[in-house]
């Protein structure tokens, strides 16, 4: 799943595949969906998954400059 940029990120990423980028576990991600009312996060029946830019706009929100 190697991404050249935001771009090339689907529109929608599993827990799974934010689990990879960020380098947490999937509980820790679910612990950020759950928790963090910040995190984008969209609930699709029992299944959680984050869209592209709402990620993207969370990450620059929390990287330290």
């Amino acid at each position: 799943m190697p991404y050249a940029n935001y771009e090339d990120m689907p529109m929608f990423l599993t827990v799974k595949e934010i689990s990879d980028l960020l380098g947490l576990s999937t509980a820790g991600v679910y612990n950020l969906a759950n928790n963090d009312k910040t995190f984008p996060v969209v609930v699709c029946g029992r299944r959680k998954v984050i869209p592209r830019d709402g990620f993207k706009e969370w990450v620059n929100k929390h990287t330290k400059h």
